[in-house]
């Protein structure tokens, strides 16, 4: 059932935001506005819904806002005290997710500990001039320091939040929930609740890692834009709450950067942080239409460096078809038609077979090795197709992981064994999630 929103129209509101209002537990204006809205035709009784909307937005028919018992259950989920988490945890989230969740004293310090992790990686893999070492390290630093910025600026948020809901002192407007002290939460049904980060941002330099020659380069620019890139005053950005496509994307759109912890997802998990990034280097030279078309134009002519970005961007994985030995090559697209066969809503099937696997490995060339250091979950489902050294590995690993359930179940007397919140969250669901 949608949460009933308060309404807060008056005798002066004629915009009147639109309200909910289910069965019997009705909220009225004032009575003189009451008979303007009933006459103008702005209150309608249908069914046993009641709802008060404004001429702007009678069109767009009522919005449902999630539930507040759902938002606190989330909020105590996020909230909740956590270790401080291992470098393996994360490293498991990301090569089995690609995105951290979970509380928010660990998934901001986790945000941080791969970044370290990945800075060192790429110091000890690439060739890296003095300079471009120093640029490397700046941007660890500032990135480290906006997550440390927006982590206390979450706490404090979500905290005051979730007063107001078990205060019983919160109002909704418009699918906003407010605290008291004018915080605020979007919490529009069937959307994950977020709240908007406030003055964390700031401009960094990345190297070029890859040294690609710029017809090369543009081949994996193509892709990404073809998938999750998007454009912001003519400038190409990436909005991501994947801590390794900050990295994988900034390596083919190197140069002066402007990065901003944007915002804080609520979900049945935690939390999640988004980073948006802006690469001030480089115009944007397509529209999604215009990237994707000749994306597939380059596939048909057996060019596969496009595809290796648009399927790290988009592309549908299942790892359990994939340990069965069923290899298919999905994207999500708006028009799955012009990148392959449409297999259904928003997803084009690109290639079958192991065959399509070994070329976008093959393609993705020098960009492979940083792929490969930064764990990404959809680069290790490429290495199960195309390594068999590795797949035996990988199965040899979960058949122990399941092992080492299964006894401490036994041991336990059929009950689930008790562990710290970074083993229940982190360790375990990423054995299970992996089958």
């Amino acid at each position: 059932m949608a949460q009933i929103m308060k309404c807060g129209i008056t005798k002066n509101d004629e915009s009147c935001q639109q309200v909910l209002m289910h069965r019997h537990n009705y909220t009225y204006a004032s009575a003189p506005v009451s008979l303007y809205l009933w006459r103008k035709g702005f209150i309608a009784k249908q069914k046993e819904e009641i709802w008060i909307g404004s001429q702007l937005n009678m069109r767009r028919g009522v919005h449902h806002v999630m539930d507040t018992s759902e938002i606190k259950q989330r909020l105590e989920l996020a909230l909740r005290p956590a270790e401080e988490p291992t470098l393996e945890e994360v490293l498991k989230q990301v090569s089995t997710h690609g995105v951290l969740r979970g509380p928010v004293d660990w998934v901001f310090p986790g945000w941080m500990l791969y970044v370290e992790y990945a800075t060192q990686e790429i110091i000890k893999t690439f060739q890296l001039t003095e300079e471009e070492r120093r640029q490397l390290l700046h941007f660890r630093e500032t990135l480290k320091r906006l997550l440390l910025e927006a982590w206390m600026q979450t706490k404090e948020k979500l905290t005051s939040v979730y007063n107001a809901i078990v205060e019983d002192t919160y109002r909704l407007e418009v699918m906003r929930l407010y605290a008291p002290d004018g915080t605020w939460m979007y919490v529009r049904e069937n959307l994950a609740p977020h709240i908007t980060i406030r003055g964390v941002s700031a401009s960094a330099y990345f190297p070029d890692l890859l040294k690609l020659p710029l017809e090369r380069l543009e081949l994996l620019q193509l892709g990404w834009r073809a998938s999750d890139e998007g454009s912001d005053r003519g400038r190409p950005v990436m909005n991501t709450t994947q801590p390794w496509q900050v990295f994988a994307w900034t390596a083919v759109r190197y140069g002066e950067l402007y990065i901003r912890v944007a915002l804080v997802n609520l979900t049945q998990e935690g939390v999640s942080v988004l980073v948006h990034l802006r690469a001030n280097s480089w115009r944007q030279r397509w529209s999604k239409a215009e990237a994707v078309d000749p994306a597939a134009g380059h596939l048909r002519r057996g060019e596969w460096a496009p595809i290796i970005t648009a399927w790290l961007g988009d592309g549908q994985t299942d790892r359990k078809k994939v340990l069965r030995g069923d290899y298919q090559l999905v994207i999500a697209a708006k028009e799955p038609w012009r990148l392959g066969i449409s297999i259904g809503t928003g997803k084009a099937l690109v290639a079958t077979g192991k065959e399509a696997f070994v070329k976008l490995k093959e393609a993705a060339g020098t960009c492979g090795v940083l792929l490969d250091l930064l764990r990404i979950h959809k680069w290790i489902e490429i290495k199960l197709v195309t390594d068999d050294g590795f797949r035996a590995t990988f199965k040899l690993n979960r058949k122990r992981s399941i092992n080492v359930l299964r006894e401490a179940y036994k041991h336990n007397n059929g009950e689930i064994p008790t562990v710290s919140h970074t083993e229940a969250d982190n360790r375990v669901p990423w054995l299970w999630r992996a089958l």
